[in-house]
């Protein structure tokens, strides 16, 4: 097992924190006392906690979030800190096993003793330890999972709040966009059998898109997609399905591609949920495979998928821009090549340091979760939809765009032109969304206030 948690302290961070004049908002030079007694807190340091996948079969792609997080959290640090304290972000690998992410949440609350966990990645992983989490009080923030289970209900998991739109909204706008333009096609789905699947499969079926079970629905248990999905495409190219959905992190997409090439199987189309869409992650597992990249690129080419973000590849996004010039100077990890899951990481790290700020000196846990609750319009992000969170609900970004691969392999508009759609993670309507997206400071800072 892999540990990246070293990473988070090394000399270069203190030298660099201790050299930087203060400035703007970040600049404060009052320590509160009240921190020295809220776990993971002291005069000069805040300790938050991650867990994802470093290694095994569902780490490709997703193992280099943590690495933009403590990039941009380092780029904070440069700069004096959030009120004179820098961020320390503990890693661990759960290797997306739930044993491991039970024991290695244990060594962070109680080992590493962190402030609060944040940007952890799974959903069957978490679940196994998020009623604890909760029941500790620990904030839980901003989890790179779109399961509607951890967040419709704040009484539930009250210290829990989401990073991604629901699956549930995603796979109803998808639904919508299926219903409108492949209704003479059929239409099959490969999903693993966890909440992430059903939840997939739920919102589709909220849009009227449904599936028979072993001929037009095939499933895996996630983590077994190592080995390839040679029966369940041969299944979906067995029942004549020539539109699939894939409802499945980014290496089961790559796996469903590559054994669907393997047995001659072409469907006119793939639709992915936005997880397991990104392109570098696609074209390095295929690489592994032995398919060069010409060829990846031109498996990608065509398949839809949608985002509640920027296309990593949009080079005039000003997010985009100043995050790769972050990702560039300040990312140490093995892997530092810019794409979805860089932006993804780049974005919680400054959507956290925005809650950070926001709180202000007097950093407490139940002091941020009631800042999130009551300041979701306060919180800027890179994102093309606003916040969903409140005191009913935990929900994260409430809409998504549509767009198809390009032969470059990036993600445009569908017809060129940027709609973004929200709906609810229950019966409500898919409507279109009307938002305008703060800008980023020139500092790549944010501003609260």
């Amino acid at each position: 097992m892999r540990n990246r948690a070293s990473l988070s302290r090394s000399p270069r961070s203190f030298i660099s924190t201790a050299a930087v004049v203060l400035a703007g908002a970040l600049a404060l030079s009052a320590v509160p006392a009240q921190g020295a007694s809220t776990p993971g807190v002291s005069a000069t340091e805040i300790v938050l906690g991650m867990q994802l996948p470093q290694t095994g079969a569902a780490s490709p792609g997703y193992n280099k979030v943590d690495d933009a997080m403590r990039a941009y959290f380092d780029y904070v640090n440069s700069k004096g800190g959030v009120y004179g304290r820098k961020i320390t972000l503990v890693v661990k690998d759960d290797t997306y096993k739930a044993g491991l992410t039970v024991s290695t949440a244990s060594a962070l609350i109680n080992k590493d003793k962190v402030f609060a966990m944040v940007g952890s990645v799974g959903t069957q992983t978490h679940i196994s330890v998020i009623k604890d989490i909760n029941r500790r009080g620990i904030p839980d923030l901003f989890v790179n999972s779109g399961y509607s289970g951890f967040y419709t209900d704040p009484k539930k998991y009250p210290t829990t709040f989401g990073a991604l739109g629901t699956y549930v909204v995603e796979a109803k706008i998808l639904g919508k966009h299926i219903k409108e333009n492949y209704s003479k096609n059929t239409v099959g789905i490969v999903y693993q059998t966890d909440d992430f699947g059903r939840n997939t499969v739920e919102g589709l079926a909220t849009a009227g898109v449904t599936f028979t079970a072993k001929k037009t629905a095939a499933t895996f248990i996630a983590g077994t997609q190592g080995s390839g999905l040679d029966a369940q495409m041969q299944q979906l190219k067995d029942n004549n399905v020539d539109v699939v959905v894939v409802g499945a992190v980014a290496s089961a997409f790559a796996a469903a591609v590559s054994s669907a090439n393997k047995i001659g199987y072409k469907p006119a189309q793939w639709i992915v949920i936005s997880v397991g869409a990104d392109a570098t992650t696609f074209q390095t597992i295929l690489g592994a495979r032995g398919i060069a990249p010409a060829v990846s690129a031109a498996l990608l080419a065509g398949t839809i998928s949608a985002s509640h973000a920027p296309s990593p590849g949009e080079a005039d996004d000003e997010f985009v821009k100043a995050f790769k010039k972050i990702n560039d100077e300040f990312n140490k990890g093995p892997d530092k090549r810019w794409d979805n899951n860089i932006l993804q990481g780049m974005n919680i790290g400054y959507l956290t340091t925005s809650a950070l700020l926001g709180v202000g000196k007097d950093l407490t846990r139940p002091g941020i979760i009631k800042y999130i609750e009551a300041n979701a319009a306060k919180l800027p992000s890179a994102a093309l939809s606003p916040l969903g969170y409140s005191t009913k609900t935990h929900e994260a970004f409430t809409g998504f765009w549509i767009g198809k691969y390009d032969a470059a392999t990036v993600l445009k508009p569908i017809d060129a032109t940027r709609k973004v759609w929200t709906t609810d993670s229950a019966k409500g309507a898919v409507t279109e969304l009307k938002y305008t997206r703060p800008a980023i400071a020139a500092d790549a800072l944010p501003k609260v206030g």
